[in-house]
């Protein structure tokens, strides 16, 4: 097949990193796999890395208009079975897209939102994609038909790869001690994902295991990061924070965290928890979202509340049981590799993909 994966974002994200997945294991699997994205930024780069074929095409503004025309040209020209969207921006070019030119188009949803487009976007094979089954009961909840939404869950390459020590260590990098314990938060540093939380958890931590350094890994804004110091200034610890910025080593900074959290407000299906047991870490994640789903509570980290003392316990009775963490991660990557590999992922949406190419419905162009 000709598969076109379209995403209106082009910066660093976990729904970045899962298209750059599924399109290197789709073109594994022999099929020709072209990645539509705003011009410049981390997307583009990382895709002609992985060796696929790329078209920037503005999305936004005044271009929005004129992208559904420059996508129906590259589509044709390509010869595309399929359009699959990732986000509603894309969404919505990817679904008129499909329309002008009678190509049938898959929509990939990973955050739950009231936007319309799943629901009333002309969609002929009646094909949307949520990446975990809490996404899909809330798309059904703001009224996207059953038979229309089915689940896929994210998937990494972490499975399949190895981390290979090389150069200067992790600790040496953080300028911690070669035996500090590593607590870890990847993604966007900011409220949402529980950054605060985590910092005032510290405090209690601190005082059982006071050798604990705290890593947050993702981009942030510098008047949040202050504000995030200016909490752990007034209880004393403000040293033990570590922030890296957006990093693309993710698994070899992941691979030697002790623990790996995610105190978030909700998550559709965190490809933080998913990279972090692929690398074999326990996961402490809030039980909100699509989080149950992934950690099984005492088996592959454990779920909490969504509150500092709730985090701070959970981190202290995980540093505590150094057999049990162990075992919590040795779990987790077998569940990763089982459940939550990118060649899993990639096979799921092919037979999706196979299946829509095949309907014996035929989208007609206007």
């Amino acid at each position: 097949m000709n598969i076109i994966q379209i995403a209106s974002s082009n910066h660093i994200s976990g729904t970045a990193s899962l298209l750059v997945a599924l399109s290197r294991r789709l073109k594994e699997r022999g099929h020709r796999v072209l990645v539509v994205t705003p011009p410049g930024g981390w997307l583009p780069e990382r895709v002609r890395e992985a060796g696929l074929e790329c078209e920037e095409i503005s999305m936004h503004g005044i271009s929005s208009p004129l992208a559904i025309l420059h996508l129906r040209k590259i589509a044709l020209n390509f010869h595309a079975d399929i359009i699959h969207t990732h986000l509603t921006r894309a969404a919505y070019i990817g679904h008129l897209t499909g329309r002008l030119s009678s190509i049938p188009v898959v929509s990939s949803v990973h955050v739950l939102h009231r936007n319309p487009a799943y629901r009333y976007l002309p969609n002929y094979d009646r094909s949307v994609v949520a990446v975990s089954e809490y996404l899909r009961m809330g798309l059904i909840a703001n009224g996207v038909s059953p038979d229309r939404v089915q689940t896929v869950y994210n998937g990494t390459d972490f499975t399949d790869q190895m981390i290979t020590p090389g150069g200067i260590s992790v600790h040496a990098e953080l300028c911690v001690p070669g035996d500090a314990i590593l607590v870890g938060l990847f993604g966007q540093i900011n409220a949402f994902k529980g950054s605060r939380v985590l910092v005032e958890a510290a405090e209690k931590t601190l005082k059982k295991y006071p050798n604990t350094y705290f890593v947050f890994v993702g981009s942030v804004n510098p008047h949040y990061q202050q504000e995030l110091y200016a909490i752990a200034e007034a209880g004393g610890y403000s040293e033990r924070l570590r922030f890296t910025g957006a990093r693309t080593d993710i698994q070899r900074l992941m691979g030697e965290m002790d623990i790996v959290t995610l105190p978030s407000k909700y998550e559709a299906c965190s490809m933080a928890i998913i990279e972090a047991m692929a690398v074999g870490k326990p996961v402490i994640a809030t039980r909100a979202g699509g989080n149950p789903e992934l950690v099984q509570h005492g088996e592959t980290g454990l779920l909490i509340d969504r509150n500092p003392e709730a985090l701070a316990d959970a981190i202290i009775s995980m540093l505590a049981d150094s057999a049990s963490r162990s075992r919590m991660g040795e779990a987790g990557h077998q569940v990763a590799r089982e459940r939550f590999s990118s060649a899993m992922m990639a096979k799921r949406m092919e037979e999706l993909y196979l299946r829509i190419v095949s309907s014996p419905q035929s989208p007609v162009a206007v």
